[in-house]
């Protein structure tokens, strides 16, 4: 069985298969509106018009976009036929959940077969759900260095690593899988090779630093509070087995006390934590609606 170290990487980093270092690079690449969009989502002031230079590069987006501004979510008099007109009238928020689900839905839209999720786009809920709760924690951090937008994208891509090593478990019942058996299948685990994609994609280091860590926090340096949001919101939407079961149940309490460890890691005023949680809630209410197929 041959094997190599993955290009660019520390010495004395791990070996992976030649198979698994294929079947990454022929994965379906993240549009390039996404990371346009997050150099966006950094400046202090932007337009409609700036939305639409970047979203018009992308047609898949476009016709998403107007699909959904002149859906029945939305009261208007007339049909909304340019960007503008739809940015303005959905707003920046809800455009910003189009760009990145429509960004990666051809990854999250999958079916993993040894994996414990859903088959019916189970992976694909728990990855919006992460990303959304991760932002939301991010946001409610104080002094945590990494971006609300670049949080959503760490929780939206934190699995993507097991799209490659579901190929190369042993075939049988969808299940838990460990990091060690995963090591065990491929060379790496999980967030190890997301790292890796989320290079080839040439996303931020701060979001796959982010992503890398999420399981273990404390040593992610810099990214480590960015990490452990990312860590906590993978928690959250556990409690609510978000991907994993048929119905999407959000009344599961997740109390504080449960949490503590990562939430005073990251500096969470205890008196908000209701109000965090029910933010997250909020951001996951109408995914179906938004996101779902005619």
């Amino acid at each position: 069985m041959s094997s190599t170290t993955v290009s660019g990487a520390k010495p004395g980093w791990k070996t992976v298969r030649f198979e698994v270092l294929e079947k990454t690079e022929s994965l379906p690449s993240l549009s390039m509106v996404v990371s346009e969009f997050l150099a966006l989502a950094r400046r202090e002031y932007f337009t409609a018009k700036d939305f639409e230079t970047v979203i018009s590069r992308d047609q898949a987006l476009v016709a998403r976009l107007l699909k959904v501004a002149n859906s029945g979510l939305y009261g208007r008099s007339r049909s909304i036929t340019s960007i503008p007109e739809a940015v303005v009238l959905i707003g920046v928020d809800n455009l910003k959940k189009i760009v990145y689900a429509v960004s990666s839905e051809s990854l999250t839209k999958r079916r993993l077969d040894n994996y414990d999720y859903h088959p019916d786009q189970g992976f694909w809920l728990h990855s919006l759900g992460v990303g959304y709760a991760t932002k939301v924690f991010v946001e409610a951090s104080p002094g945590c260095p990494l971006h609300a937008e670049e949080g959503f994208v760490a929780g939206l891509l934190h699995d993507v690593g097991k799209l490659v090593i579901d190929e190369f478990l042993p075939v049988g019942q969808p299940r838990p899988i460990t990091r060690e058996e995963e090591i065990k299948a491929v060379g790496l685990d999980h967030a190890e090779l997301a790292e890796y994609i989320m290079k080839l994609w040439n996303l931020p280091s701060s979001t796959s630093a982010t992503v890398r860590f999420h399981h273990d926090y404390r040593n992610g340096g810099p990214m480590s509070a960015g990490a452990a949001a990312l860590a906590l919101a993978q928690e959250v939407c556990a409690a609510w087995n978000l991907g994993r079961t048929n119905a999407m149940d959000l009344s599961c309490e997740v109390p504080q006390k449960k949490y503590s460890e990562l939430a005073e890691f990251l500096a969470l005023d205890p008196t908000k934590w209701d109000q965090v949680i029910w933010d997250i809630r909020q951001s996951l209410v109408g995914l179906d609606d938004i996101f779902g197929e005619d």
